[in-house]
């Protein structure tokens, strides 16, 4: 039990650290992001939930390059050791049509509204998740009312944003997501580690753009 808590409590120090840097950087244009910060320096009791961590996850964490970056370098460093004593759950488990996607992609929840059982903590201001997707794995377009700032923690994946074309983004950048706005992420030969910001409506659903 010692073990499981300081692994966590580490991820979700490494976490804070990545997103106050960000917070801090004045070239970045990163709306309410002080609120996720808020968050996580903030957050209370760890959930004791039993952990639910997929072989692949475990896989694909230890096959993505770490990065060159201090701070996503600490995170994925974190998350290995971390993964297994975390909840990681399907997101489209409903969407039996998704087949593909549902095989390659995973969220964990670091910080989450009451609504989401499956979070590692509770805060009312902004949530917090980490995703994992496998390589030649494509998440559709979808949009939420949600607005979203992801990072890139580790890996080189293609985004799309809006009627936008697909874009590898390297480790480290920063993408901004306002409400509604269609998005999407193509991997290509390697896994990416991805983090995720919601900053209003944390309790919105995502709809996927069939």
């Amino acid at each position: 039990m010692a073990h499981t808590d300081s692994a966590r409590r580490r991820l979700l120090m490494t976490t804070g650290a990545l997103i106050g840097g960000a917070h801090a950087d004045a070239t970045l244009d990163l709306p309410d992001i002080g609120l996720a910060a808020a968050a996580l320096a903030d957050h209370g009791q760890l959930s004791d939930a039993e952990p639910n961590c997929p072989n692949l996850v475990v896989e694909l964490l230890e096959a993505v390059d770490l990065p060159d970056d201090g701070p996503g370098r600490a995170v994925l460093l974190a998350l290995r050791d971390a993964a297994p004593v975390l909840q990681w759950i399907d997101p489209y488990e409903d969407r039996p049509d998704q087949t593909t996607l549902r095989a390659g992609y995973f969220v964990t929840v670091l910080v989450g509204d009451p609504v989401r059982e499956a979070s590692l903590t509770f805060g009312s201001d902004a949530s917090v998740f980490i995703t994992v997707q496998a390589p030649h794995i494509l998440y559709p377009p979808h949009s939420h009312l949600a607005p979203e700032l992801y990072c890139a923690v580790a890996g080189t994946a293609e985004w799309m944003k809006g009627d936008g074309p697909f874009e590898p983004k390297p480790p480290g950048s920063w993408m901004v997501h306002s409400p509604w706005t269609s998005h999407a992420m193509q991997t290509r030969s390697e896994p990416l580690v991805a983090l995720a910001l919601w900053t209003a409506d944390l309790d919105c659903a995502v709809t996927l753009e069939d």
